[in-house]
């Protein structure tokens, strides 16, 4: 929040308003006040001064608490606290392209009159608030949400209303997601798959033909029979699921990832296999899985996490606590020192919010925290932020990420 440097009632207000009707004329005011205060003015300034001053009794008190030094010397710290330049890059189209009024550069105006302009009327508390951060909005979380694309290429809202006709003979959808029914007799044919994608801020629950449960986390895609009927039931997925298979020893289950292939019998496990992360991962919680990745096959064992690096193309197993890497499922985020760049692209996922670090240092802080998934994300900016390790401000809806020098 914003909080002027000093009171005007709302008549005085009114007063300025009808004579400063435009942000044009604002900054042309700003300006040659602006001029008078730093000793520089010329002329040209001093009678249009004058003349402001002589429309309105009220123009010459506020340009009296304006100009008085020490008042202005106690502010001057808000200056410091944005860039000239990014100031500019939000003013400049408001001036209709002008670089310069009059004598004074830009550069040299743009200092003083922008202080100034947070003075004179509260729009120019707008502009303050981009260039120094508007209040942080409420960042609701996703809730469950898919796209359904059929075998014939057609793609619905999984939550339509009106699903393609005959489609209910297949699956029924309820208010979690998607369950197929098994046919009494098994098709002979060629199976036939379909894709169910969740997009930023969805999830979706699905249960297979065979009683296998997924659930499909945000910015995530699932290809599976609607039946299956080989001796392999085959499925692909991308971004993260939590799958809890149906046992069938006879009719492995196998999940195809763009860098793996992991075989079960009956287990429950996550994967995460986002295509803009370095790394694509296996979390084991019970049973038991092969992972093929070339050449390399690993077997793991309850409590085991496997990791394949895209860019080092490297594999490595080791033991964890599972519910750092599966509690989103439950319904929680656990973070246990973290890169601040890592939280935000997984959380951003799930909570829809654009972000952006300003500097390569904020995006290796690391972080420990837990937040419960369908809760506001707004707890965890106020404990990053009050660990004074970096400054987290929102400009139009975008998160801007700095370290705290």
């Amino acid at each position: 929040m914003i909080t002027p440097f000093f009171h005007l009632d709302c008549s005085i207000y009114k007063q300025i308003l009808k004579t400063m009707n435009s942000f044009k004329e604002n900054f042309r005011i700003a300006k040659f006040l602006a001029s008078l205060f730093t000793h520089s003015s010329i002329p040209e300034e001093e009678k249009a001064y004058r003349e402001w001053v002589n429309e309105n009794p009220e123009h010459q008190k506020l340009a009296d608490r304006i100009l008085n030094e020490e008042v202005y010397e106690k502010n001057t710290q808000l200056i410091k606290s944005f860039s000239s330049s990014k100031a500019w890059d939000k003013i400049y189209p408001l001036l209709g392209g002008e670089k310069s009024f009059g004598r004074l550069s830009w550069r040299k105006s743009l200092k003083y009159a922008a202080l100034i302009l947070l003075l004179i009327i509260p729009v120019s508390y707008l502009i303050y608030n981009w260039i120094a951060g508007e209040p942080i909005g409420e960042i609701t979380p996703g809730t469950h949400g898919g796209e359904l694309t059929l075998s014939n290429g057609n793609t619905f809202n999984l939550f339509d209303n009106v699903p393609p006709e005959g489609a209910t003979e297949v699956f029924i959808i309820d208010s979690k997601g998607i369950n197929y029914q098994t046919p009494a007799n098994k098709p002979k044919v060629k199976e036939i798959k379909n894709t169910l994608r969740t997009l930023h801020g969805m999830e979706c629950h699905i249960v297979l033909s065979d009683g296998t449960k997924v659930h499909l986390n945000a910015e995530s895609q699932l290809t599976y029979p609607i039946c299956f009927s080989s001796k392999e039931r085959i499925v692909q997925v991308e971004g993260e699921a939590y799958f809890d298979v149906a046992p069938d020893k006879t009719h492995p289950f196998i999940v195809q990832t763009p860098h793996t292939s992991i075989r079960v019998t009956g287990t429950s496990f996550n994967i995460r296999a986002y295509a803009d992360e370095e790394v694509e991962s296996t979390t084991l919680v019970s049973g038991a899985v092969k992972i093929n990745s070339g050449n390399e096959t690993f077997e793991l064992v309850p409590n085991q996490h496997y990791t394949y690096n895209k860019k080092t193309h490297t594999n490595n197993v080791t033991n964890v606590n599972t519910a750092l890497y599966t509690s989103w499922e439950s319904g929680s985020f656990i973070f246990l020192n973290v890169p601040l760049e890592n939280v935000m692209s997984y959380l951003s996922k799930w909570y829809g919010f654009q972000y952006s670090f300003e500097d390569e240092t904020a995006k290796q802080v690391r972080i420990g925290a837990s937040l419960n998934r369908y809760e506001n994300m707004n707890p965890i900016i106020d404990m990053i932020t009050e660990l004074n390790l970096v400054n987290i401000k929102q400009r139009e809806g975008i998160l801007y990420i700095s370290y705290q020098q």
